[in-house]
C-alpha cells in the first residue's frame, strides 16, 4: 500500500499544465479533491503552492530521555542537548530527530523564494508541486511552458526538480530532469550527475540563499539543446532484434532451474515478455523500437507504468525521481546499450 492515501495524493500534490499534457496524473480522483481540484490547465500559481502545500513551518524542539524508577514509572527527564526534534508548528507532528548541527531548510524559502527568482527572471512556470510524508518531503518542478521537438519524433520538456526534506532523507537539491509527454515518464538519459545536480546539506554552514540555485538557473536554459541532441543521438542508434534480445537477457536475467526458485524464474520470464510486447506494440514505446531510444523507453516505461502496484504508483514515481532511482535505472540501461550495441 502507498504510504500516502488517495486523498493525500489528490490534495497534497498539485499538477500543472494539464491542457498541454493531455491527460490527468495517475492518482487523479475527482471525488477525493473536495472543492478545489489539484489539477491546473495552465501553470500552478506560486501563491497556491504556498497556501495549499507549504502553509506551515518546521521548528526545533528539545529531546528528553525519561528515567524510570524500580516500578517502571518515569520520575524525571534529562534533556539531550546534542539532539533536537524537527516538528511541524501547526500540529506538532515529529518529522525527524537530528544532531544539534542539523539546519532546517524551510520549504517556503528554499523551494518557493528561490524558485520564484527563477520564474521572475526567466519566465518559467511551476509545473508540479507536492508535500508528502506528513510534511516531511516536498518538491517543486519548474519548466519551460512548451515542449521541445526532436527529429526522432519524441518531444521532451526540460525542467528543474527542486526538493528538500525535514526528515533527513533528502538534501536540498536542484536537479536537471526531462519529461516525456508521450508517456508522462521522467528521464535522465545521458545527463551527467556532476553537471545536472546542485545539492546543499542541512548543516549550520548552509546559507539562506545557496549558490546552487544560480547554477540551477543556468542549467535549465543550457540543457534544452543538450537534451534534444541526446534524444536524437539515441534515436539514430540502430538496435537489431538480436541485440534487443541480448539487452533484455542482460537486464532481466532469468537464471537456471535449480539455481533459483521457480517463482523467481517465472517472475523474470513474465517481465521479459511484457518488455518484448511493449517494445513492439505499446504506443508509448513501439514508434522507437529498433533504436537505442526505443530500448531506453521500454525499460523506463515499464518502471513508470507496469512495475509494482497501482495503488502506490503516483508516490513511488515521484519519490523515484526525487531520490535518483529512475536516474540510476536509466544509467544501467545506457551502460548495457554501450556494451552490447556500441562496443
Amino acid at each position: 500500500m502507498s504510504k500516502e492515501t488517495g486523498k493525500t495524493l489528490n490534495t497534497m500534490t498539485l499538477i500543472g499544465n494539464v491542457a498541454k499534457r493531455g491527460y490527468n496524473a495517475w492518482h487523479y480522483r475527482a471525488e477525493l479533491q473536495g472543492a478545489e481540484p489539484n489539477h491546473y490547465d495552465g501553470a500552478i500559481p506560486v501563491e497556491d503552492v504556498r497556501r495549499r502545500l507549504f502553509n506551515f513551518e518546521a521548528v526545533e524542539q528539545p529531546i528528553f530521555v525519561g528515567i524510570r524508577d524500580a516500578e517502571g514509572n518515569i520520575v524525571r527527564y534529562i534533556e539531550q542537548t546534542d539532539r533536537k526534534a524537527i516538528v511541524r508548528n501547526d500540529n506538532n507532528h515529529v518529522m525527524g530527530v537530528f544532531k544539534d548541527s542539523y539546519a532546517i531548510h524551510q520549504f517556503d524559502q528554499w523551494l518557493i523564494e528561490n524558485v520564484s527568482t527563477i520564474i521572475d527572471d526567466k519566465n518559467l512556470v511551476i509545473d508540479s508541486a507536492g508535500c508528502l510524508r506528513e510534511g516531511a518531503i516536498a518538491w517543486v518542478t519548474i519548466a519551460s511552458p512548451d515542449n521541445l521537438e526532436t527529429s526522432a519524433g519524441f518531444p521532451v520538456r526540460p525542467y528543474i526538480l527542486a526538493t528538500t526534506s525535514h526528515n533527513g532523507t533528502i538534501s536540498t537539491t536542484y536537479k536537471q530532469v526531462y519529461n516525456a509527454p508521450v508517456c508522462d515518464n521522467t528521464l535522465f538519459a545521458g545527463l551527467r550527475e556532476d553537471g545536472a545536480t546542485s545539492r546543499t546539506r542541512h548543516s549550520k554552514h548552509s546559507v539562506s540563499r545557496i549558490q546552487g540555485i544560480r547554477d540551477a538557473m543556468d542549467i535549465v536554459f543550457s540543457m534544452g539543446e543538450d537534451i534534444v541532441a541526446e534524444i536524437e543521438r539515441l534515436g539514430s542508434i540502430s538496435v537489431t532484434d538480436r541485440e534487443w534480445d541480448a539487452i533484455v537477457n542482460r537486464l532481466v536475467p532469468i537464471g537456471a532451474v535449480g539455481d533459483v526458485p521457480q517463482s523467481a524464474i517465472s517472475k523474470m520470464e513474465n517481465k521479459q515478455e511484457i518488455l518484448r510486447q511493449m517494445y513492439r506494440n505499446d504506443p508509448m514505446v513501439a514508434p522507437w523500437s529498433g533504436s537505442a531510444l526505443g530500448v531506453l523507453q521500454a525499460f523506463n516505461t515499464y518502471t513508470h507504468h507496469v512495475s509494482g502496484k497501482n495503488d502506490n504508483r503516483a508516490e513511488r514515481n515521484a519519490m523515484s525521481a526525487i531520490n535518483g532511482k529512475i536516474q540510476q535505472a536509466d544509467a544501467k540501461v545506457l551502460e548495457v546499450l554501450n556494451e552490447l550495441v556500441l562496443a
